[in-house]
């Protein structure tokens, strides 16, 4: 009762349950806490979900590795890394030995944190413990090469799994798939398809979405347009993400009233427009080419109904201090609670560029200062060393980029003047950026580069990365003493 309350997010009628079972004598055991753990885990509420834990152990009663495993993996799955490996370490001081799931789910989240080679290392020792991996974890290790970028390795790990005597599944095709898509290799994707269909796997509508997708991001809408009418003709409901897809790729190509029949359609489905819809609507509002298009995109906006339009359309102006922008934020974010990280994280940098764009620079920084507090963005701001910091933008539009960086920035120098320790160093990394059209060019790079010669921060280039701006020693420290540094973003 419990689990299925906990999957429609009933926590007050777990709570009134839980004091029934009380009450009749039926004291909670590990199973209740781990249900309840992962109830609260899928929620995304973590602070309910280690309060349950600290009641466990409050209670004498010992966590097994089903706890660990669940705290790990939600913990992983929001961003907190460190707190995920914190429960790891907790786990192995309890005595207990990692399994296939929690070596699964250990390496999935060193990868999410980037930690490849560490990932990579922990796949071994899992083998060398007679901890044999499964199709999952192979599929977690083929992702995390994918998601990187190394694509060789990422086919080099299916046919290892394929010499193991494992068949892929439905999730491992799909990974092949996508790898093979981002290779340039779409003909070979679809190979792949063909073969799901001789080895018995009968294609979903995500597969489906995944070749729409993947079509439509190398700009070849009509393909992307067969896809998803094979996927209709093959008697299969397109799900939102897929509507997205498609919506995505006219947007791409500014066929709007393609994109209007399409949003329509998801509507007469009774498909409910997502956040992802939103944001896809408002960067191409963002960068309308006239008037004309501005005003057809915000219609199409506001079609969707989703509550992100009526958030932006009562978005208060900036006070003297930005707290009510600030506030306004919090409290749509909140609403949001339940949304993907990515997707919320999707929508604040479609927000942030639409507001900087339009002019509205104290709001988007203000906006931008909630969504770091609420660790929208993990990897933004890292500190690498003692007083030596990284400031990733790669993954920001170019306007996000410019906010972020000048708010951290201004941070910087307000922590130096209370502290009187000034950063050492500060790298600057802008990569390809979200809305590089060409090889080789980053209009993050550009924007950002025309900031810092705007003024005059004092830095460099090492090693022929032209992407990366670093910043040290003592003239670093003579800029962060300049006033205008607090007011930058405004300029």
């Amino acid at each position: 009762m419990i689990g299925i309350l906990g999957r429609s997010r009933q926590f007050g009628a777990i709570n009134k349950l839980l004091d029934q079972m009380v009450r009749e004598g039926c004291h909670p055991n590990v199973v209740t806490y781990n249900r309840l753990i992962h109830s609260y885990g899928r929620a995304n509420y973590l602070k309910e979900a280690m309060s349950v834990f600290e009641q466990m152990l409050e209670e004498g009663i010992e966590p097994d590795r089903v706890t660990y495993c669940t705290l790990i993996d939600i913990h992983a799955k929001a961003g907190f890394l460190d707190n995920a490996m914190d429960m790891y370490r907790r786990m192995q001081a309890a005595g207990l030995s990692p399994d296939t799931f929690t070596y699964s789910v250990m390496i999935n989240c060193l990868g999410k944190a980037g930690y490849l080679v560490d990932a990579h290392r922990l796949f071994h020792e899992m083998v060398d413990r007679g901890c044999v991996p499964n199709v999952v974890t192979y599929n977690i290790m083929i992702a995390l090469q994918a998601k990187a970028r190394n694509y060789e390795n990422a086919l080099e790990l299916y046919r290892d799994m394929q010499n193991a005597g494992y068949e892929p599944d439905k999730v491992t095709y799909s990974i092949v798939m996508e790898v093979l898509g981002h290779c340039g290799y779409l003909e070979e994707a679809e190979a792949v398809f063909r073969e799901m269909g001789r080895k018995n796997w009968v294609p979903d509508e995500p597969v489906y979405g995944l070749l729409v997708d993947l079509w439509g991001k190398v700009g070849q809408v009509e393909k992307a347009s067969e896809w998803y009418r094979a996927m209709l003709d093959a008697g299969l409901r397109p799900n939102v993400p897929t509507c997205n897809s498609l919506l995505g790729a006219f947007l791409r190509v500014h066929r709007l009233s393609d994109a209007y029949d399409l949003l329509i359609n998801m509507l007469h489905l009774g498909l409910s427009p997502s956040l992802q819809t939103y944001t896809l609507l408002l960067s191409c509002c963002t960068e309308a080419r006239s008037s004309f298009d501005m005003s057809f995109c915000c219609q199409l906006m506001a079609k969707t109904g989703h509550p992100a339009h009526m958030f932006l359309l009562s978005l208060p102006a900036s006070g003297p201090d930005g707290q009510n922008v600030r506030d306004h934020m919090g409290r749509f974010l909140d609403l949001m609670h339940s949304e993907d990280r990515e997707s919320k994280r999707g929508l604040v940098d479609a927000v942030v560029d639409f507001l900087h764009k339009s002019g509205l620079k104290e709001e988007a920084g203000s906006v931008w200062e909630v969504a770091a507090e609420k660790n929208m963005y993990p990897d933004a701001i890292r500190e690498k060393a003692s007083c030596y910091w990284l400031i990733n933008l790669h993954v920001m539009s170019e306007g996000t980029a410019v906010t972020a960086l000048s708010r951290t920035l201004a941070w910087f120098r307000r922590q130096m003047l209370v502290s009187g320790v000034s950063p050492t160093r500060i790298d600057i990394v802008t990569g390809w950026g979200r809305r590089s059209r060409i090889t080789g060019s980053s209009l993050v790079r550009q924007a950002v580069q025309e900031l810092l010669n705007l003024f005059s921060f004092p830095f460099f280039t090492e090693n022929g990365n032209t992407g990366c701006f670093v910043g040290c020693g003592e003239p670093l420290n003579r800029w962060l003493h300049q006033s205008y540094v607090e007011r930058m973003h405004l300029l």
